[in-house]
């Protein structure tokens, strides 16, 4: 099976919600490592669709967003390889480079980076997908990738599925 996660407020906390917006302040929320290291000894394969606004608005570089992602696979438990998408673009963005169709096409609520890691495992797509997040727009595009969405408050709650003893 192949679960997607949205990455910020859904496995780690957003820099937006910091007093001084300060993008490489973040933790793990609680329960993320245990519960994604559960999935992968279940055989599952994780991958990461995030919406990452703040470069088509000139607050981070792509290649900020890449160790963001790179440190928050380290600190979560995860396969430095593990795949994931990250959509920069904004169609109100301030540079404009990131405004055009190309670069906004992916931009959640479309499931346009759901279907871009669907594609890329489809041995583990063919059991089912799950899409986990945090927002609206994370619940439309699990829709419009035509794929089970779980809010991640709930996700995280669950008790574990492996046996303890």
């Amino acid at each position: 099976m192949l679960y997607i996660f949205d990455l910020d407020d859904t496995l780690i906390s957003s820099y937006m919600r910091n007093p001084g917006r300060v993008y490489d302040e973040w933790h793990v929320l609680p329960r993320r490592r245990e519960r994604l290291a559960e999935l992968l000894q279940e055989g599952h394969t994780i991958g990461i669709a995030t919406n990452q606004a703040g470069v088509a608005f000139g607050h981070v570089t792509e290649v900020q967003v890449e160790a963001k992602i790179a440190a928050a696979l380290l600190a979560l438990g995860l396969p430095e390889d593990t795949p994931y998408e990250a959509c920069y673009g904004h169609e109100r963005g301030r540079l404009k480079e990131y405004r055009g169709k190309p670069r906004i096409i992916c931009r959640k609520p479309s499931g346009h980076m759901i279907r871009e890691l669907m594609a890329r495992f489809p041995q583990a797509t063919a059991t089912g997908v799950v899409y986990v997040g945090d927002r609206p727009e994370d619940q439309a595009a699990a829709e419009d990738a035509g794929v089970q969405f779980r809010w991640a408050e709930d996700f995280f709650a669950e008790p574990m599925t492996l046996d303890a003893g």
